[in-house]
């Protein structure tokens, strides 16, 4: 006797219940996480916001620091060196009662010594950074 045997062909269909929650549980994690890249704790006002504010206060203490492309750095028209930068802008800061610092550079400033300048007003105490693209007028 000769037996028989049957084979059953399956079909087997792709699952795609899984790839659609892993998918899922990317896009939400990237939606939770973007606040964190844009949060870098340094938070500039607009041009425009500082120039109506310097022009009502009158009698604050001002901190304008211009960089220009020779790397020299400028606090309220003294030329200055990132060592006295740190020591004479929280004091003059602590005159100051909105606390804002108005930083300027030159047309061909890198970018990691305008940041520089930012670091520092931030650590001196700085509230508010203001960035204009030209130096402002005295």
């Amino acid at each position: 006797m000769r037996r028989q045997t049957r084979h059953t062909v399956t079909r087997s269909e792709l699952n795609l219940t899984s790839l659609v929650d892993v998918a899922l549980a990317l896009v939400i994690g990237f939606i939770v996480s973007i606040p964190l890249f844009f949060e870098t704790g340094i938070f500039v006002s607009a041009p425009g916001v500082a120039r109506a504010d310097a022009a009502e206060e009158g009698s604050d203490v001002k901190a304008n620091i211009y960089v220009d492309n020779d790397g020299r750095v400028f606090l309220n028209e003294a030329i200055v060196s990132y060592d006295n930068l740190t020591e004479l802008l929280p004091r003059l800061l602590e005159r100051s009662l909105e606390r804002k610092v108005v930083v300027s550079s030159g047309d061909m400033v890198k970018y990691d010594v305008v940041i520089r300048v930012l670091d520092i007003a931030k650590q001196s105490g700085a509230a508010d950074l203001a960035l204009l693209r030209r130096r402002p007028a005295q």
